[in-house]
């Protein structure tokens, strides 16, 4: 009985909750007794209790007053860590008084999103922000999404509260752009006949406010180019001015209707770098189209000066019509059926009904009736529209996928307190983890986000690669779809949950993280670059549901590049050495042969051939031996050794850590055995293979070993099984090095170099990734191929790899970015710079250029930019390293980075052939 008080209170809080005055209400104790006819002292002590589970929120104010947690935290937008406050102000401070414009949009966290983050970015842009281009159809709401970015500017502080937002529709002068400057820049006495007066323009009277060019395009190429005075230099120049102009300080937004590329100038273009596209309605979610229909009611509501009762088949019918004139019509279809539910009413009192049969008969007639008949059988029940509602009241943005995702780890909280960490709660936890995925990646919902699907999706599987390279292992297929669409998905939600069950959450992740290290380095790697590179916000939340995802998706072990094996006598010597590292590095880096002390060393050789050909070694094999007797044991080996062995005495945990860390960081075998030997004062040698070397391939880049693996995957997809030749990526500066290269050679017979920066490696053949982008280095590969396939299989292969190292494949390959895009980015550089400095790019330099620039922005985005530069010995013209810098703010605007001067000195070099 006591249970069911106690839920009647809540779920009535709860009720008495939803509104927008929330900070104003005064919900005591002695409302719950009088509605439930109980003692005051009772219901008191059940509010208490709620209190406790961190349920409601508790404020100790005369009288004491009560707010349901989940409201207050939807209300602020933000979790709660106390769940009693001396004050109301304490809670609500400085949330009422303002809210931003933008969020208040209806498609805000839809197909919205990432233009009104673009948006807010133009906007926080120093000076008077970046000028901002609208696109999209008549209809489609630009003209009221150039309003709220006004407002906006106002909210944030950008312009004073008395700014002016001046509005000009261009297509009333379309045809006289005289007039139209006369308009825009004003004129003095005597500019023409009849200007007996100087006048301001538009610009002068939008000074410290904003100015919005409606249909823009109507200004023509002389209307447009009468525009870069200010879009330049911030100055404007009345008609019949004689002396130099004057500055202005106006933020602009223009819009149009028309295709950007056929309709303007491409220097005007160029000048706006913040274009956002507004979907017509009928691009719009499901959601955002009923959010419309319910606005338009509510008005309706609002204007007829009485509640409207809507039938949801109608909401239904009106949300799911194709608009010929987007908003407009939608707006019109309401307004009569509106007007014929006024018509059938019997009095002027009371809720307006608002059913099918008031629909206007147009909606009938446009050959979608079958769709009508199905809805016309769904839901007969109605909606109530009051005129003092909110939007918000009427809709809750996403509340089925947030409540999806409360209602998952409150299951899981309720299945830790249940069963604690044990093999019951991970498979059930686990299951409920997949059923969430499911719900995610099919949720019609996912069109949206600052950062496009595809590309998390890219940058996701640059992180699984890197740990499974790293860890030596293999995730599950599905594991990169869904977490990249579950951190798509997070975005543009927040969950809201109790101070209690985050507690809880934080004790799962916490023992999750102590049972399985493992999976707990994968998790924080990840969140790492969740955090880093992506900037999005995480919590507990997102922990758990890769640790508990995790759990499941890693499945196979993968051979690493050098494999490492202790070999020790004693019962359990070896393993307990291998078994220490490995919990120590969170993954299995070394394997172990525990050897009883009267083995032969026959035997022991065979112990090792066995491992070697579970293994399929390519790259290397490091033997940790104990005794010095044992530094021969590769004369014991079977079969073919086609890779260098090396082999280290006397081991220890101490030794074998140090060997596994050198491994992790991409160290040579030999330099390896060398710095453990000197270290750790141990003995080592490396053994390299008498048998017939390997062909090699090198690949490298000068900025990191990951666009190095890219040029090796290219290359390796163009050989494919054609000849026996072998492709390895190496680090710029091992390759640059003559000692490391020696070591190289002894293992392989090097053919060639293949990267985007010449090592100088003594007698081996340099092919720059541009070369094979321009097709130009064809008889060095055909030179280069002669020693492993006859004339006809070179050519073939020629080919192939030309037609691989397509600048698209290239950049596509290269990086996470739309090559697309970044190479039309590239060329607005690249044209900027040879307008500013008057120099001539080759096409070998516009190659280079676009390899290097796109893996510079693709840095930039992950926040990894190169910030070193040998300065020392450099000799820069400052002229046209300012031009560079100035060329580059077109990426730097469109990408939302900074780019640093030692990144600027490269480019730098590569313009000048350095």
């Amino acid at each position: 009985m006591s249970e069911d008080i106690q839920s009647v209170i809540y779920d009535k809080l709860v009720s008495m909750c939803t509104t927008d005055n929330l900070s104003s209400l005064g919900i005591t104790a002695d409302v719950f007794s009088k509605a439930l006819s109980i003692k005051r002292n009772t219901s008191s002590h059940y509010l208490n209790v709620l209190v406790h589970e961190g349920k409601v929120i508790k404020v100790n104010t005369r009288p004491v007053v009560f707010f349901a947690r989940s409201a207050v935290e939807k209300y602020l937008g933000h979790q709660l860590n106390e769940s009693v406050f001396p004050s109301v102000d304490a809670i609500f401070q400085g949330h009422d008084s303002q809210v931003d414009p933008m969020s208040a949009v209806i498609g805000s966290k839809q197909s919205l999103f990432s233009q009104i983050k673009r948006m807010k970015a133009a906007a926080r842009y120093p000076g008077v922000g970046l000028p901002v281009l609208l696109t999209g159809p008549t209809g489609s709401g630009k003209s009221y999404l150039a309003r709220v970015y006004y407002d906006y500017c106002v909210y944030q502080g950008y312009l004073d509260q008395s700014s002016s937002f001046v509005h000009l529709n261009c297509a009333e002068y379309a045809d006289n752009p005289e007039l139209l400057a006369s308009i825009l820049f004003g004129y003095k006495r005597g500019a023409y006949t009849g200007a007996d007066k100087d006048s301001q323009g538009l610009f002068d009277q939008a000074d410290n406010g904003m100015l919005f060019l409606d249909e823009v395009h109507r200004l023509g190429a002389k209307g447009q180019e009468k525009l870069f005075e200010y879009l330049d230099n911030g100055t404007i120049s009345p008609l019949g001015e004689t002396k130099s102009g004057h500055q202005v300080n106006v933020r602009l937004i223009f819009a149009t209707t028309e295709n950007i590329q056929s309709n303007f100038l491409q220097t005007f273009i160029r000048r706006i770098p913040v274009q956002v596209e507004v979907p017509g309605i009928n691009e719009r979610t499901q959601f955002e189209r009923e959010s419309l229909t319910k606005l338009f009611f509510l008005n309706q509501s609002k204007r007829i000066n009485r509640p409207i009762q809507l039938s949801k088949q109608v909401l239904s019918i009106l949300t799911s019509q194709h608009y010929d004139s987007n908003v407009g019509q939608m707006k019109n279809y309401i307004t009569l059926t509106v007007a014929s539910a006024l018509s059938k009413a019997k009095d002027d009192a009371g809720p307006l009904k608002v059913v099918v049969g008031d629909l206007p008969s147009d909606i009938w007639s446009n050959n979608e009736t079958e769709g009508i008949r199905l809805r016309l059988n769904g839901d007969g029940t109605f909606i109530t529209i009051r005129q003092e509602m909110s939007l918000q009241q009427l809709v809750d943005d996403d509340a089925d996928q947030d409540n999806q995702i409360r209602c998952i780890f409150t299951r899981i909280v309720g299945l830790y307190n249940q069963l604690g960490i044990s093999a019951q709660f991970m498979k059930a936890s686990t299951d409920l983890i997949n059923t969430l995925s499911d719900e995610m990646i099919f949720s019609n919902v996912i069109d949206r986000g600052e950062v496009p699907l595809d590309l998390m999706k890219r940058m996701m599987q640059a992180k699984l690669d890197s740990l499974e390279d790293s860890f030596s292992v293999k995730f599950s297929g599905n594991s990169l779809v869904v977490i990249a669409y579950f951190f798509y998905y997070r975005q543009f939600n927040y969950w809201v949950l109790s101070a209690q069950t985050h507690a809880v959450l934080n004790e799962i992740s916490t023992k999750l993280a102590q049972d399985d290290a493992r999976i707990a380095t994968f998790t924080d790697e990840i969140i790492k670059m969740t955090r880093s590179a992506l900037s999005l916000p995480v919590d507990v939340v997102d922990t758990l549901f890769l640790q508990l995802y995790l759990h499941e998706a890693v499945k196979v072990t993968k051979d690493n590049s050098i494999r490492c094996l202790v070999l020790a006598h004693g019962y359990s010597t070896a393993s307990s050495i291998a078994n220490v590292v490995n919990r120590l590095v969170g993954y299995t880096a070394l394997g172990c042969i525990d050897m009883p002390l009267d083995i032969s060393v026959e035997t022991i050789g065979q112990k090792v051939s066995d491992y070697i050909a579970s293994n399929q070694i390519s790259s290397g094999l490091i033997l940790m031996v104990d005794m010095g007797s044992l530094s021969g044991i590769h004369k014991y080996i079977h079969g073919t050794i086609d890779f260098p062995i090396g082999i280290i005495t006397n081991v220890s945990t101490q030794s074998a850590l140090s060997v596994v860390d050198q491994v992790a960081h991409h160290k040579a075998i030999d330099e390896i055995v060398k710095h453990t030997a000197q270290t750790v004062y141990t003995e080592g040698r490396t053994i390299y293979p008498q048998e017939v070397k390997k062909n090699l391939i090198i690949t490298c880049c000068n900025t990191g070993i990951g666009t190095a693996n890219q040029i090796k995957q290219l290359l390796d997809s163009s050989f494919a099984e054609k000849i026996d030749v072998v492709v390895n990526a190496y680090e710029y500066s091992l390759v640059s090095d003559p000692n490391q290269m020696a070591a190289i050679k002894r293992t392989y017979n090097v053919l060639a170099i293949v990267g985007t920066v010449d090592p100088h490696a003594e007698g081996i053949t340099f092919i720059p990734l541009e070369k094979l982008i321009l097709g130009e280095n064809s008889e060095a590969l055909l030179h280069d191929l002669g020693v492993v396939a006859d004339k006809h299989e070179v050519e073939d292969i020629v080919t192939t790899i030309l037609h691989n190292f397509t600048i698209e494949r290239v950049l596509n390959s290269l990086t996470i970015l739309d090559a697309t895009a970044v190479m039309d980015a590239i060329d607005v550089v690249m044209s900027r710079f040879v307008e500013l400095s008057g120099q001539v790019l080759g096409n070998p330099q516009r190659m280079a250029l676009y390899v290097h620039i796109s893996c510079m922005v693709e840095r930039l985005i992950r926040n990894e930019p190169i910030t070193t530069y040998d300065w020392k010995h450099a000799n820069i013209d400052t002229n046209i390293f300012q031009e560079i810098k100035s060329a580059l703010s077109v990426l730097e605007a469109k990408y939302s980075v900074t780019v640093p001067k030692a990144e600027v000195a490269y480019i730098y070099d590569i313009i000048h052939g350095n």
